[in-house]
């Protein structure tokens, strides 16, 4: 009777663990009557049941006593199926400790006396508990293959209960893997099994691990249906347990919708069922994500309390890996609140757990499922400056993840790798890895990471003013945040679409998007959001004129930033605060504000250097306008110190200098050079304007050449300006800064002199707009008929005819014509501005002339006095970038560029081709085919011609050869060319196969002396405060000495005679400067008297000659 008791009250405690109110009370009955009785195997089921009980209690030390209890008596008595049961829980408690290596020793004796036995169910048990053990480790290769011998074995015995939960291990491993459809297939065999045999507690799990598919995948609909089911089952059956599990899956769903009131809801009900079941590490998991959540609210002391409350249950339980996620989890409270040292307080306990119990997973990743630990180290290392000890531990954390399969985490990795180069600078580096995590992203389908990835490109590139690129991103990322239903990150891109727009100037669009922003973060209460919000609505409001709306927002952001301790934020709302107060005439509340904002940003928690440089150039403009020229000084050489510093942090990469030249240094250098000016320091400013001009060419060109050392923000830097031009035979330099009504000049002789010159220049009002350009918007725009031919007059070799046309329909009071009013008193008002003010001081047969970057289309051969006289009648011209650049000409190596060889290109066969996205039909080139045959048989050199004309054929002659001459389509955009393709019969090309690019160019290394662009628009490209940015700036920087380009589209006949009297003259060993000169003077003497057709052309760069009587008697381009 008493045994029967006894095995009555065992059943009991067995079958009702996790529900009955006491359990441990009938489970000591039980015990205390085996005990009395002798009946030693109930005495060891019983240790048993209990150790399993306190397991589910999260009472680890209370089971592994009484797990060893039985373990000893199952020894004692033989019972080797008991032994291998108490293996098997031992292991499972040292799994819940997350001692890996602990469990596995136990499961491996397990599974040996499960296979000596022939105890085939239990045999897979130990294979699924082992999987689970190497899931734990990162190994997921040894994981799969446990699991998929248990799921083998099940399926041999028909144990279908088994099979069930070896698919739903399985897909909780390719979760783990990111192999999300993979996982689904799993999911859904184990929940189709479930439903089939009834087990409704299986089913209402796999509903809970589908949905945290569907929410990885940012299906947020399809995951509350599937969670919704898992807890409807939980409540139906009495599942105390899993219904606090479904309420936690409920509350981070909502988290992940930034619902944060939603999720609280969730997660209070499930903190509730924890306390009342006894359940210690699932209370202290729910006290850790309803930290999460008051995080999110930037409610940081409540937060602090309910992290600080599940560490303390974490530690009293002995949960050692539930310890070190609760130490990452204050580590990122404690940089929310800028208390970096704190963070990595805690950063260095977690990983020093992680690194203790085995955690390959944790070491490398620390937050959900499981975010990366070195990762975090690493990007908190970044807020402390420690910028390479960041890389070190990203870099730690990526080998890691590359070697466990984790493509999840390696995302994550290359995501904070690429934020780590964007804070250093390295932004070349930063789109590099963005673009990896980007596309593993798109791999692995996970659209709430796919929209993260192009909302952070959409920032990079924002940062460094390529608009077009940064909408285009955020614009994607936005569509699929709306699509998925995230609230957080849909007000993230339209607040930074929001500053795209800003930032290009469309007020109105900028407002409404961060309206939209606004409105989503009040709602979902992100109240650091919302102060950002208000910081940019307050600067829009600044820029349309409304300063009391702009007062309002920005003290409301400002209020936020303190109240919610972002030192950074709080700096930059000073700044913005000051700069409105000086517009408002208010200066000492201005100077006030900044002053305040200044150390802020230079203090350790915040550190900012661009945040610094827009303080002191505030700082500086503010002391300019009170007439306090020292502290103006002083400010502003620290300004281009920081900028330089930033500029130096880019490398080699030419498209983000030239991006943060445009975006953030072209005020201060111009402001510079102008105080310097006015204080009779002239010299000293034509060495800041070398700072703007052309620098990332000078970068490039260096590069080639191998010269190091050149100008820099540091004033020790600046000599040797004056030697330049003393290099160059009968000439003289005028150099020339473009204000917004004034004209500065630097004429440079040989002998050493500079002398300076400053000019009021008074602009008359557009007759068609009555308002008063300016002189940038001036030289810009000026010349923009000239590139318009009528269709009858041109061999078309501009790729984009349709524009060419529309604009000449568009403008046919425009037409090239010198005979056209408007175009001949533009001429003769640039020379009234550019020349006549220092006509007197150029004697020299040849002027190199400076432009600033809105003169490039300026056409200053054919620029006319009062007595209608060319200036290329009188002078010699040619465009250099900078001196700079020039330099580097004059001192490359004499070995570098080749004497001999020439590579001649003409009429190349395109046809049928994918431009700009669209079909279009490229023409062939009748008059470029005569050109190039006429020039080959000057030189005695076989040109390429029609399908012989191909991109693989230029690219494998160009960077050889001393002459290169390309008679062919260009682009209107930026000038590149348009060569054959190599391709099938039936494939339309597309642009790399045919187009020959800037990029193709970057890459080569050229040798050649002069290159002659014989090509509509070759000199054209985007103007930019770097310069022109086309393809005749990309021939210079691959090693190019000169390039001859046309400012516009060109006439067929003209072209072909301009280019054969220049080549004649050429031939005979004159300069290419001289022969541009004769070849002008003869095209205007011989009938073409007409602008359009002599004065496209123009010489950059260095003034070469060749030695064509030495060189080889035939020369073939191969």
């Amino acid at each position: 009777m008493e045994r029967q008791q006894a095995t009555i009250f065992s059943e009991q405690c067995s079958s009702h663990l996790a529900n009955s109110p006491r359990p441990e009370n009938t489970l000591a009955k039980a015990l205390a009557i085996q005990i009395e009785i002798g009946d030693r195997y109930g005495e060891a089921a019983n240790y048993s049941n209990l150790g399993q009980l306190f397991i589910s209690l999260s009472k680890y030390g209370k089971a592994r006593e009484y797990l060893k209890k039985a373990l000893a008596i199952q020894i004692d008595i033989g019972d080797r199926n008991g032994e291998a049961t108490s293996y098997v829980n031992l292991g499972a408690l040292f799994i819940s400790l997350s001692k890996y290596d602990k469990a596995r020793e136990y499961l491996k004796k397990a599974l040996a006396i499960q296979i000596d036995i022939g105890d085939r169910n239990g045999e897979a048990t130990s294979d699924q508990n082992l999987g689970t053990v190497f899931q734990s480790l990162g190994k997921y290769d040894k994981a799969r293959e446990y699991l998929e011998k248990a799921l083998a074995i099940q399926i041999e015995v028909g144990d279908r209960n088994g099979e069930a939960t070896s698919y739903s291990n399985l897909g909780a491993l390719f979760v783990s893997l990111s192999k999300y459809d993979k996982a689904r297939e799993y999911l859904e065999k184990a929940l189709a099994m479930q439903i089939d045999i009834g087990d409704r507690n299986g089913e209402a799990t796999s509903y809970v691990n589908l949905g945290t598919v569907f929410r990885s995948l940012g299906k947020y609909d399809e995951a509350r249906e599937y969670l919704m089911k898992a807890l409807a089952i939980q409540i139906d059956i009495g599942d105390r347990n899993g219904e606090a599990t479904s309420y936690v899956n409920l509350g981070a769903l909502f988290v992940s919708l930034s619902k944060y009131n939603k999720a609280r809801e969730y997660l209070m009900k499930a903190l509730a069922i924890q306390i009342d079941i006894g359940d210690r590490n699932g209370e202290a998991t729910s006290y850790v994500n309803l930290g999460t959540v008051f995080r999110s609210l930037g409610k940081y002391d409540k937060a602090r309390e309910y992290l600080e409350k599940a560490l303390a249950i974490q530690i009293e339980i002995g949960n050692r890996n539930g310890e070190a996620k609760s130490y990452n989890n204050l580590r990122a409270l404690f940089i929310s609140l800028y208390k970096y040292d704190k963070a990595r307080e805690y950063s260095e306990k977690a990983l020093a757990i992680q690194i203790e119990i085995g955690d390959r997973i944790g070491e490398a990743a620390s937050c959900g499922n499981l975010g990366t630990l070195c990762g975090n180290l690493g990007t908190l290392f970044k807020s402390l400056g420690k910028y390479y000890k960041a890389q070190e531990y990203l870099e730690k954390a990526l080998a890691i993840k590359i070697e466990i399969g984790d493509r999840n985490g390696e995302a994550t990795i290359y995501r904070n790798l690429g934020t780590l180069f964007r804070s250093l600078g390295e932004n070349g580096r930063a789109q590099e890895y963005l673009e990896k995590a980007l596309a593993i992203k798109i791999e692995i389908g996970d659209r709430d990471g796919e929209a993260t990835g192009y909302g952070n490109l959409g920032a990079l590139f924002r940062s460094l003013g390529e608009y077009g690129k940064a909408q285009e991103y955020l614009e994607k990322a936005l569509a699929i945040q709306i699509e998925i239903g995230d609230r957080n990150a849909e007000a993230t891109s339209y607040g930074t679409l929001g500053t795209v727009f800003l930032s290009i100037g469309k007020y109105g669009k900028a407002h409404e998007y961060l309206e939209k922003a606004l409105a989503i973060q009040t709602e979902i209460g992100d109240r650091n959001g919302e102060a950002t919000s208000c910081g940019y609505l307050g600067i829009v409001f600044e820029l349309l004129g409304k300063y009391d709306g702009a007062r309002k927002y920005l003290e409301k952001a400002l209020t936020m930033k303190i109240e919610i301790g972002d030192r950074e934020g709080e700096a930059t709302n000073y700044g913005n605060l000051g700069r409105l107060f000086q517009l408002l005439g208010e200066h000492d509340k201005a100077r006030e504000y900044l002053e305040k904002a200044l150390p802020l940003s230079l203090s350790r928690d915040v550190g900012h250097s661009s945040r610094e440089f827009q303080c002191l150039l505030d700082l500086t403009v503010l002391k300019v306008s009170q007439n306090d020229l020292e502290e103006a000084f002083s400010c502003l050489f620290q300004t281009i110190q920081i900028f330089d510093t930033l500029r130096g942090s880019l490398k080699e990469n030419d498209q983000f200098k030239t991006s943060l030249l445009e975006e953030h240094g072209t005020f201060p250098y111009k402001l510079l050079s102008s105080l310097l000016s006015s204080k009779a320091k002239p010299h000293h400013a034509l060495y800041v304007e070398e700072l703007r001009r052309a620098r990332g060419l000078a970068d490039l060109m260096g590069a080639r050449y191998s010269v190091v050392k050149q100008i820099s923000g540091d004033p020790k830097s600046w000599y040797g300006i004056q030697n330049i031009v003393a290099k160059e035979a009968d000439c003289a330099c005028l150099y020339i800064s473009v204000g917004e009504k004034h004209m500065h000049y630097w004429i440079l002789k040989a002998t050493g002199a500079i002398i300076f010159k400053d000019e009021e220049v008074s602009l008359d009002k557009n007759v068609v707009t009555g308002l008063v350009p300016n002189l940038d918007e001036f030289f810009t725009k000026s010349f923009r008929g000239l590139g318009i031919l009528p269709e009858q007059n041109c061999e078309d070799r501009s790729l984009d005819d349709t524009e060419s046309m529309s604009l000449y329909h568009e403008n046919h009071a425009l037409l090239r014509d010198c005979d056209d009013k408007g175009i001949k008193t533009n001429l003769q008002l640039c020379h009234k501005i550019i020349i006549a003010p220092v006509a007197a001081l150029l004697k020299e047969p040849e002027i190199i002339i400076v432009p600033d970057s809105c003169m490039y289309q300026v056409p200053f051969a054919a620029l006319t006095d009062d007595g209608r006289n060319f200036v290329s009648e009188t002078f010699r011209l040619r465009i250099v970038p900078s001196l700079t650049t020039l330099k580097l000409i004059q001192d490359s190596p004499p070995y570098y560029h080749s004497q001999t060889g020439a590579l001649i290109v003409g009429d190349p066969q395109v046809g049928e081709v994918i431009y700009k996205g669209r079909r279009k039909n490229i023409t062939r080139l009748p008059c470029a085919r005569k050109e190039a045959e006429m020039i080959g048989s000057l030189l005695g050199v076989t040109p390429l011609i029609g399908d012989r004309a191909t991109k693989q054929a230029v690219l494998q002659a160009i960077h050889s050869v001393s002459l290169i001459h390309l008679a062919a389509h260009g682009d209107a955009e930026r000038g590149e060319i348009v060569l054959s393709p190599e391709c099938p019969a039936d494939y339309v090309p597309r642009e790399e196969a045919f187009l020959l690019t800037m990029e193709d160019i970057s890459r080569i290394k050229l040798r050649a002396k002069l290159v002659v662009l014989s090509c509509c628009h070759s000199a054209r490209g985007q103007i930019k405060a770097e310069g022109v940015i086309g393809i005749a700036r990309a021939f210079l920087g691959s090693g190019a000495r000169s390039v001859l380009a046309a400012r516009w589209a060109i006439d067929d006949t003209a072209t072909e005679k301009f280019m054969t009297c220049f080549y004649e003259h050429l031939f005979r060993g004159e300069s290419a400067s001289e022969s541009l000169h004769e070849a002008r003077k003869w095209m205007r003497n011989n009938g073409f008297v007409e602008v359009s057709k002599w004065a496209s052309f123009m010489l950059i760069g260095d003034n070469v000659t060749f030695d064509f009587a030495n060189w080889p008697v035939s020369t073939t381009t191969k």
